[in-house]
């Protein structure tokens, strides 16, 4: 008996050993964890090819053996491409981080920096091989045993031994495409080359090649056929060649060809088989107006069946002459008129993609033809169904994009155009998008004048309501903005336009666009058991939804969160068949193309979004990566699900996260984050990462802290009393049923709208210990008449219509504009505040975090913001010492307030700009 006592007071005291040794998350512990990256299938089904990547370090490239789950990794492998016959993987090979951080700091020139290498890996042998100083790769997309790669060579210095070789003179620095065949070892060397491309499915590749002397430029296009090893010369003559393409099966080819030696070039399309290419004059051009052509600004691509080959056409870009006028002779000024569709700032930044706009083309082979899709009255052409058939949808939004800037629609009328004789027919006005069938039989729009989805005869242009008698909303039931509400969507078609599926809040429902039958809701339990059912598109290649047969659907449960998958029948109505179900986010699966496997993620707040094989049908589901078994030695903590009800009676749901193994008895400080609506996250794992702008959950629950995130309804023209409303009814909800929380250490943290919202809380009441706002907008009069810096626009859409949510002009609300401002109620602020905003944010204007700073500056609140020089609205991704640096100011100032730490340095004294380089002042 007493050894017994013995051995389970042993046991005791190992265990509270164990878990002591467990650590809290520190930010330089950041850097050491992995994100798992651009998975991908071989087309078998045998391999799973992934990065494994850090946010600050080398990253490895992984194969795994889908079947007996034994992997192979590559140090720096990144963006692989497995072959089309799952015979090998090709991918690039980073140089090591610690030699490119050498490279910069040491500012070595561009021809000396650490270049990038290729790597290709056999998967039947596991043989590796890598080649050095290779800038791009390229393989047929479907099948094929070679693969084609450029780079740069020194000829002097170096020789290629290959089985063939297309030339054996070289230039002392030559750009060479290198074709290999990493099974059988063959290679071939192409040299001049600028550009390669493929055919789809096969061992063909066309080349655009350039050599140039003292005086002329000689440009060619070559044919390559790996099988045969036949090499051609298609075309060749002086002048510069651009855009080569390949048609899918290797037999049409296409490209543009200038003859002028000027800087600004007139281009001329060429078209034809790899025995025969000729040029298509611009007088051959249907519907061309005058003076334009073929541009190199537009892309030369072909139709999935390579009978279609589209192309870009602009007026020519004219070479205006160059004056003799010193720069303080010149003028240099914006006109900013009020007719302009655009305002100034929004014209400057689309002036790059402006100049070098194009319009859509079209070459129809088996005619002959050339015709004109797009021109400026019709300028936005999408292609449909890869190029195959007989229309392609075309917007003109230009009467509405005045507007826009202040009513927030982005609207357009929307016209079919014909492929075979140019012909334009319109279809609807004022619309957002258009749904159009596979087969072209039928297109479908959700009118967004009286909610109905409508479908369009495309024969005759007829219109009919499809869901106009149904007494469920198709449109965005938790819409709380004063715009009009989105629809939900349109899951698919079925084969020839027979059946359009669309979803409602919970369902997917068949309609059908002739009229013929009725309505018929496919998932028939969602709406009663609050579960969102969402198609799953396995086959990224379907031109169509395959009824009659199970597919995948997403089913997420509302109110509990779970989340899982199911089978459905879209040919019947009926309850789906629940595959899996459970606490947790499962990620979008993926099906292997030519094998019945499938890998998906699952993840939750403790576990990260690991990768799992299983069947088509769902058998035997096997874990196949560990990203971060790390985790288990760090302190982490879990969440739970909240509910309460705000000071409207509005029921809400939250979610609070929680340290690990809590004390009993012990009060927490708990900062309390929030935007918008966020509990249907509840499962979201959370990689411990330097901020952006907000707070790590597991980085604050790893250090005891609580951190709450509520959800937040609206009343419009209220949007700061509704963020109170539910904010602190929330907190108090929490303080009233939990007593771990330390209703004296509780913190704010927002950005953006959330750093609004917290810079108005602090303004409302003094039951917070501390505030931080990212980003925020203090002074809604000015910044209603403010840009959007990275996109130029106006933002008035957004007070008017949108997230702020006022409802109208400054003009007609003053007093709601006054009233949502926390600017003019500062001398109110007891909270102590820390701001982050960048003097590079392109979304909210910088001057709105100066604004409240000043004006808390001059009441003597305590105050400090944070800018960090050329970030954007949100720390960019790859700023890592920045977003170091925001995680550990962050953390120190809720610290000092929450916890009691020493005040440090920043806070206590500033930092004088003087010491910018060398004091963090930490």
């Amino acid at each position: 008996m007493n050894r017994k006592l013995r051995v389970s007071a042993f046991l005791l005291l190992t265990a509270g050993t164990l878990f002591a040794q467990k650590k809290s998350i520190t930010v330089d512990d950041f850097d050491n964890w992995r994100y798992i990256q651009k998975p991908q299938l071989s087309d078998d089904g045998n391999y799973l090819v992934y990065e494994y990547n850090t946010g600050d370090g080398d990253g490895a490239l992984v194969i795994t053996n889908t079947t007996t789950g034994v992997s192979d990794t590559i140090a720096r492998g990144a963006d692989a491409t497995i072959s089309g016959n799952s015979a090998f993987v090709a991918f690039g090979i980073k140089p090591p981080i610690a030699l490119r951080r050498k490279s910069e700091t040491a500012k070595w020139k561009k021809d000396k920096q650490p270049k990038d290498s290729l790597g290709i890996y056999i998967l039947k042998t596991g043989d590796l091989k890598k080649y050095p100083n290779v800038s791009s790769f390229s393989l047929p997309s479907e099948g094929g045993d070679w693969l084609a790669y450029k780079t740069v060579m020194d000829g002097e210095a170096k020789k290629v031994k290959d089985t063939a070789k297309a030339s054996e003179k070289k230039s002392k620095k030559d750009t060479l495409v290198v074709v290999r065949n990493p099974l059988r070892g063959d290679s071939i060397l192409f040299n001049h080359t600028k550009s390669f491309s493929w055919a789809v499915k096969n061992n063909r590749l066309l080349l655009g090649a350039e050599e140039k002397d003292s005086t002329v430029t000689t440009s060619a296009v070559l044919y390559f056929d790996a099988d045969s090893g036949k090499t051609d010369t298609l075309f060749k003559r002086e002048g510069s060649v651009a855009k080569i393409s390949f048609g899918p099966s290797g037999e049409k080819v296409g490209f543009l060809f200038s003859e002028d030696t000027t800087k600004i070039k007139k281009y001329a399309l060429y078209a034809g088989t790899t025995k025969d290419v000729k040029s298509i004059t611009d007088d051959a051009i249907k519907n061309l107006p005058q003076d334009w052509g073929a541009s190199e600004n537009g892309n030369v691509f072909f139709s999935k069946d390579g009978k279609r080959m589209f192309f870009g056409t602009a007026f020519p870009e004219k070479d205006h002459p160059k004056d003799t006028l010193l720069n303080n002779e010149r003028v240099s000024v914006d006109i900013w008129a009020w007719t302009d569709k655009q305002l100034q700032p929004q014209q400057k930044v689309n002036l790059g993609k402006d100049k070098k706009k194009t319009y859509l083309a079209v070459y129809n082979f088996e005619a002959g033809t050339a015709i004109q899709l797009a021109d400026s009255t019709l300028p936005e052409v999408t292609v449909l169904d890869h190029g195959r058939g007989k229309y392609v949808l075309a917007e003109d939004g230009d009467a509405y994009q005045r507007a826009s800037s202040w009513t927030g629609l982005w609207i357009g009328d929307i016209y079919t155009v014909n492929l075979e004789t140019g012909a334009r027919k319109l279809l609807v006005k004022e619309q957002n998008r258009m749904w159009m069938g596979p087969s072209q039989h039928y297109g479908v729009f959700y009118n967004r004048k009286d909610s109905v989805y409508y479908a369009v005869d495309l024969k005759n242009n007829t219109q009919r309501a499809l869901t106009d008698n149904l007494k469920v909303p198709f449109y965005n039931e938790r819409h709380d903005t004063p715009s009009e509400p989105r629809p939900y969507g349109v899951a698919g078609w079925a084969k020839d336009d027979k059946a359009v599926f669309v979803y409602d809040r919970y369902d997917i429902w068949r309609l059908d666009p002739s009229g013929k039958k009725k309505p018929l809701r496919i998932t028939a339990n969602g709406r009663e058991t609050s579960t969102v059912y969402r198609y799953i598109q396995l086959d990224r290649e379907e031109d169509f939804i395959e009824t009659g047969k199970k597919v995948w659907l997403f089913a997420f449960e509302e109110k509990t969160k779970k989340d899982g998958y199911a089978f459905a029948d879209l040919n019947r109505s009926g309850i789906p068949e629940k595959i899996v179900t459970g606490d947790y986010t499962f990620g979008s699966p993926r099906k292997a193309k030519h094998a019945d496997k499938v890998f998906f993620t699952r993840e939750s707040f403790t576990e990260y979004p690991d990768i799992w094989i299983t069947s088509i049908k769902w058998k035997g589901p096997k874990k196949l990566t560990a990203a971060n078994p790390q985790q288990k030695d760090f302190k982490w903590g879990s969440v739970s699900l909240v509910e309460w009800e705000n000071y409207n009676d509005v029921p809400l749901q939250g979610l609070l996260y929680k340290p690990e193994n809590m004390k009993p008895g012990k009060k927490y400080p708990m900062v309390v984050y929030y935007y918008e609506l966020n509990s249907d996250t509840y499962h979201r794992h959370f990689v411990p990462a330097p901020s952006r702008s907000t707070v790590n959950k597991p980085f604050y629950t790893s250090n005891d802290y609580l951190v709450f995130v509520p959800d937040i309804v609206y009343k419009e023209g209220y949007p700061g009393q509704s963020a109170y409303d539910c904010i602190v009814s929330g907190v108090e909800k929490l303080i009233s049923d939990y007593d771990y929380v330390d209703d004296s250490r509780i913190a704010l943290q927002g950005q953006s709208w959330g750093g609004y919202q917290t810079a108005y809380l602090i303004t409302r009441t003094d039951m917070f210990a501390a505030a931080m706002a990212g980003a925020p907008v203090s002074n809604m009069t000015s910044a209603y008449g403010g840009i959007r810096w990275q996109t130029g626009m106006s933002r008035m859409f957004q007070y008017e219509h949108t997230q702020s949510r006022i409802g109208g002009t400054l003009w007609d609300k003053l007093d709601l504009y006054l009233e949502n401002s926390p600017l003019f109620y500062a001398n109110k602020v007891n909270t102590p505040l820390l701001m982050m905003h960048n003097d590079n944010d392109g979304a909210v204007p910088w001057y709105q975090g100066i604004e409240y700073f000043v004006a808390l500056r001059r009441l003597d609140k305590p105050v400090w913001m944070l800018s960090y020089n050329g970030e954007p609205h949100n720390l960019k991704g790859s700023s890592w010492g920045n977003r170091k640096d925001l995680s550990t100011r962050m953390m120190q100032f809720f610290d000092h307030y929450l916890k009691g730490a020493k005040m440090p340095e920043w806070m206590e004294k500033g930092r004088p700009a003087i010491q910018k380089e060398y004091n963090k002042a930490y």
